[in-house]
């Protein structure tokens, strides 16, 4: 178990302050915590397969290809588009919404910190 010497350590080494009163409820909280994980270790885990994520969804990935200026890429696995090709506005008729351009860029202030 940890003692109150380690957290006083352990809270010195991360650069944060702890209260002295503070530190024999934390170290109590903390080695209730690494009690209950231990409890973990009693678990027969014989058959179980390891896994990166409990939720089971997988990456929707499709091929990248060069598509024509105004298309929509295929989108089958995404469902059905709601807007077609036709139906885009031209870049020059969104340009012409933003405040600043050059040529087919939108130009933004230089934020430097």
């Amino acid at each position: 178990m940890i003692s109150e010497d380690d957290i006083k350590k352990l809270a010195s080494l991360a650069r944060l302050e702890l209260d002295p009163a503070f530190a024999p409820t934390l170290t109590e909280h903390i080695n209730s915590i690494i009690g209950y994980m231990e409890r973990l270790n009693d678990i027969d885990t014989a058959g179980a397969e390891p896994m990166s994520h409990v939720h089971g969804a997988t990456n929707v990935l499709r091929e990248d290809a060069v598509q024509p200026a105004g298309s929509v890429p295929d989108s089958s696995a995404l469902g059905t588009p709601t807007i077609s090709a036709q139906e885009m506005l031209p870049a020059e008729a969104l340009l012409d919404n933003v405040p600043d351009h050059s040529g087919r860029f939108i130009r933004v202030p230089l934020i430097v910190e």
